[in-house]
């Protein structure tokens, strides 16, 4: 009896050890990182859902209308911005939110609408091809990568928008680049359409994606790379605040970038907008 107990603490030892070895080191033990995530995944989508306001200790407010920028609040200035330019949001009452480093805790690719697209790429272009049946009315979309994976979806649908918003922040650039070579960043950014968001944070392996990473493959297929990075959880990532400052450092002499709407609210007001 005593060898047996012996021998199952000894396979438990070894688990949790084996797992606790996929954490520090992920890919090098393909089998374990598999079970470490069948755990790990659920896990982080529950704190994804989890609101501060729910935690018995927490004094976060919900919908606070002097800091919430609602989404009939921000569309008058969504309807003048360009196709295929990178924003930057930042949301409170989410748990999920305070593991996110920094001041930025989401990016995203703006597509704007049907309208916005024909504008600026054709109705005959292959781009607007791609996004007809995806895109609906004159709803507002993006592309991004979250719980549910790279997909496009409702601009509304982001930061509980469609209830009681949590957007305290909002930040846009847009793309200096030709028309063209837009429109090659926005269609590589959709052959990841469909992949499961990474919750193992691992940049380089694009099996699956996190927010930040998707935007840093697709501006690397259009010659622009993000070499700045962080280091959380034994992880080499590349948060929203890496993508925010690489994108604020060539907005200058390089002029890859323009800064077309930084906005905040305080007591109930939209301030550092920038139509």
């Amino acid at each position: 009896m005593k060898i047996f107990r012996r021998i199952v603490y000894g396979i438990l030892i070894a688990f949790f050890l084996s797992i606790g070895f996929s954490s520090i080191f992920p890919g090098r033990v393909k089998i374990v990182d598999k079970i470490r995530l069948f755990a790990q995944r659920p896990i982080i989508k529950l704190l994804g859902k989890i609101r501060m306001d729910d935690l018995p200790m927490s004094e976060s407010p919900l919908a606070d209308s002097d800091i919430d920028i609602d989404f009939d609040e921000l569309r008058p200035y969504l309807e003048n911005l360009p196709p295929g330019s990178i924003f930057l949001t930042r949301t409170r009452n989410y748990a999920i939110s305070e593991f996110i480093p920094g001041m930025w805790k989401h990016a995203g690719i703006f597509l704007g609408t049907k309208k916005q697209l024909a504008e600026k790429f054709g109705k005959r272009s292959n781009l607007y091809k791609s996004l007809d049946t995806l895109m609906t009315g004159n709803e507002v979309y993006i592309l991004d990568s979250e719980a549910d994976g790279v997909r496009v979806h409702q601009f509304r649908n982001m930061s509980n928008m469609n209830e009681e918003s949590y957007l305290t922040n909002f930040v846009l650039l847009s793309m200096s680049a030709p028309t063209e070579v837009i429109e090659t960043f926005i269609m590589e950014a959709l052959k990841f359409q469909g992949r499961d968001y990474d919750y193992d944070w691992l940049t380089e392996d694009d099996s699956s994606i996190y927010c930040s990473e998707l935007l840093y493959h697709s501006l690397k297929s259009i010659g622009m790379e993000i070499k700045k990075r962080s280091t959380t959880l034994s992880r080499v990532v590349i948060t929203p605040d890496d993508l925010f400052n690489y994108l604020i450092e060539n907005t200058g002499k390089r002029e890859e970038f323009v800064l077309e709407l930084n906005i905040s609210k305080e007591n109930g007001k939209l301030t550092h907008a920038r139509p």
